[in-house]
Protein backbone atom coordinates (compact mmCIF):
# COMPACT_ATOMS: atom_id res chain seq x y z
CA UNK A 1 0.00 0.00 0.00
CA UNK A 2 1.20 3.40 -0.71
CA UNK A 3 -0.39 6.77 0.95
CA UNK A 4 0.40 10.50 0.92
CA UNK A 5 -1.34 13.19 2.82
CA UNK A 6 -1.68 16.55 2.28
CA UNK A 7 -3.22 20.01 2.49
CA UNK A 8 -5.75 20.75 -0.24
CA UNK A 9 -8.97 23.16 -0.32
CA UNK A 10 -10.92 20.83 -3.05
CA UNK A 11 -10.95 23.58 -4.84
CA UNK A 12 -10.97 24.11 -8.77
CA UNK A 13 -12.34 22.52 -12.18
CA UNK A 14 -11.51 19.62 -13.77
CA UNK A 15 -14.14 19.35 -15.92
CA UNK A 16 -11.78 20.43 -19.23
CA UNK A 17 -9.26 17.49 -18.88
CA UNK A 18 -12.37 14.99 -18.03
CA UNK A 19 -13.30 15.85 -21.82
CA UNK A 20 -10.21 15.61 -22.66
CA UNK A 21 -10.05 11.95 -21.24
CA UNK A 22 -13.39 10.99 -22.68
CA UNK A 23 -11.76 11.19 -25.97
CA UNK A 24 -9.11 8.93 -25.35
CA UNK A 25 -8.69 5.36 -25.08
CA UNK A 26 -7.69 3.78 -22.16
CA UNK A 27 -4.22 1.65 -21.83
CA UNK A 28 -5.38 -1.89 -21.26
CA UNK A 29 -3.18 -4.77 -20.29
CA UNK A 30 -3.63 -7.68 -21.67
CA UNK A 31 -3.52 -9.49 -18.58
CA UNK A 32 -4.98 -6.63 -15.45
CA UNK A 33 -2.42 -6.92 -12.44
CA UNK A 34 -5.61 -5.42 -10.68
CA UNK A 35 -8.14 -8.23 -12.05
CA UNK A 36 -5.48 -11.26 -10.99
CA UNK A 37 -5.34 -9.86 -7.20
CA UNK A 38 -9.23 -8.85 -6.90
CA UNK A 39 -10.09 -12.48 -7.99
CA UNK A 40 -6.99 -14.32 -5.95
CA UNK A 41 -9.07 -12.40 -2.78
CA UNK A 42 -12.25 -13.36 -4.22
CA UNK A 43 -13.94 -10.04 -5.63
CA UNK A 44 -15.88 -10.77 -8.66
CA UNK A 45 -16.25 -7.20 -9.57
CA UNK A 46 -14.80 -4.57 -12.17
CA UNK A 47 -11.31 -3.05 -11.03
CA UNK A 48 -11.41 0.77 -10.51
CA UNK A 49 -10.41 1.57 -14.02
CA UNK A 50 -12.79 -0.96 -15.53
CA UNK A 51 -15.50 0.60 -13.50
CA UNK A 52 -14.48 4.23 -14.86
CA UNK A 53 -14.49 2.41 -18.53
CA UNK A 54 -18.35 0.94 -18.16
CA UNK A 55 -19.18 4.24 -16.60
CA UNK A 56 -17.66 6.34 -19.51
CA UNK A 57 -19.31 4.17 -22.27
CA UNK A 58 -22.85 4.40 -20.82
CA UNK A 59 -22.80 8.08 -20.30
CA UNK A 60 -21.13 9.14 -23.19
CA UNK A 61 -18.20 10.31 -21.50
CA UNK A 62 -16.66 11.13 -17.76
CA UNK A 63 -19.08 12.89 -15.78
CA UNK A 64 -17.96 15.62 -13.28
CA UNK A 65 -18.54 14.02 -9.63
CA UNK A 66 -16.60 17.00 -7.51
CA UNK A 67 -13.08 17.81 -7.89
CA UNK A 68 -11.67 15.40 -5.56
CA UNK A 69 -13.61 12.09 -7.24
CA UNK A 70 -12.62 14.15 -10.71
CA UNK A 71 -8.81 13.84 -9.59
CA UNK A 72 -9.00 10.54 -8.24
CA UNK A 73 -10.72 9.36 -11.76
CA UNK A 74 -7.81 11.16 -14.04
CA UNK A 75 -5.59 9.43 -12.06
CA UNK A 76 -7.37 5.91 -12.71
CA UNK A 77 -7.64 6.73 -16.29
CA UNK A 78 -4.52 7.83 -16.72
CA UNK A 79 -2.58 4.73 -14.87
CA UNK A 80 -4.97 2.17 -14.64
CA UNK A 81 -4.46 2.01 -10.83
CA UNK A 82 -7.37 2.95 -8.55
CA UNK A 83 -7.19 5.52 -5.56
CA UNK A 84 -9.07 6.28 -3.17
CA UNK A 85 -9.03 9.59 -0.70
CA UNK A 86 -9.57 9.68 3.21
CA UNK A 87 -9.53 12.77 6.18
CA UNK A 88 -7.81 9.45 7.94
CA UNK A 89 -4.45 10.99 8.85
CA UNK A 90 -1.70 9.13 9.46
CA UNK A 91 -0.44 5.89 8.78
CA UNK A 92 -2.78 3.74 6.78
CA UNK A 93 -1.85 -0.42 6.57
CA UNK A 94 -3.42 -3.71 4.95
CA UNK A 95 -4.63 -6.00 7.43
CA UNK A 96 -6.62 -9.21 5.67
CA UNK A 97 -8.72 -7.91 3.31
CA UNK A 98 -9.56 -4.43 4.89
CA UNK A 99 -7.51 -1.01 4.60
CA UNK A 100 -7.08 -0.21 7.98
CA UNK A 101 -5.96 4.29 9.62
CA UNK A 102 -6.20 5.63 12.80
CA UNK A 103 -10.28 6.06 12.19
CA UNK A 104 -10.39 4.09 8.73
CA UNK A 105 -11.55 0.31 8.30
CA UNK A 106 -12.85 -0.06 4.27
CA UNK A 107 -12.59 -3.17 2.46
CA UNK A 108 -9.77 -3.17 -0.29
CA UNK A 109 -10.98 -1.88 -3.75
CA UNK A 110 -13.81 -0.40 -1.95
CA UNK A 111 -14.46 3.06 -1.62
CA UNK A 112 -14.66 4.60 1.99
CA UNK A 113 -17.71 5.02 2.98
CA UNK A 114 -17.60 8.94 4.41
CA UNK A 115 -17.29 12.07 1.92
CA UNK A 116 -14.23 13.64 2.29
CA UNK A 117 -13.57 17.14 3.45
CA UNK A 118 -11.63 19.89 2.21
CA UNK A 119 -8.04 20.06 4.64
CA UNK A 120 -5.45 17.45 5.66
CA UNK A 121 -6.51 14.45 2.51
CA UNK A 122 -5.05 10.86 2.43
CA UNK A 123 -5.03 9.39 -0.72
CA UNK A 124 -4.25 5.88 -1.15
CA UNK A 125 -3.41 3.20 -3.48
CA UNK A 126 -2.57 -0.95 -3.43
CA UNK A 127 0.41 -2.04 -4.68
CA UNK A 128 -0.17 -5.66 -6.19
CA UNK A 129 2.09 -8.13 -8.09
CA UNK A 130 2.55 -6.96 -11.62
CA UNK A 131 2.61 -3.10 -10.78
CA UNK A 132 5.41 -1.16 -9.80
CA UNK A 133 5.26 1.12 -6.49
CA UNK A 134 6.30 4.00 -8.63
CA UNK A 135 3.62 3.56 -11.09
CA UNK A 136 1.61 3.30 -7.94
CA UNK A 137 2.71 6.61 -6.39
CA UNK A 138 2.69 8.25 -9.99
CA UNK A 139 -0.70 7.53 -9.44
CA UNK A 140 -0.90 9.62 -6.06
CA UNK A 141 1.14 12.12 -7.94
CA UNK A 142 -1.68 13.03 -10.44
CA UNK A 143 -4.60 13.18 -7.86
CA UNK A 144 -2.14 15.77 -5.59
CA UNK A 145 -1.01 17.73 -8.93
CA UNK A 146 -4.98 18.12 -10.43
CA UNK A 147 -5.75 19.15 -6.60
CA UNK A 148 -2.78 21.66 -6.46
CA UNK A 149 -4.21 23.50 -10.19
Amino acid sequence: MVWETFETALTGDLRPRLRSLSDRVPRVAELDPYRIAMNRLGLDEPTPAEAALKARLIRGGYRSRGVLADALLVATVDTGVGVWATNDVGPLRVEGMDVVGATLRVRVFAAPPVPVSAGSVTVFALVVPGVSELEVREALWIVRDALAA
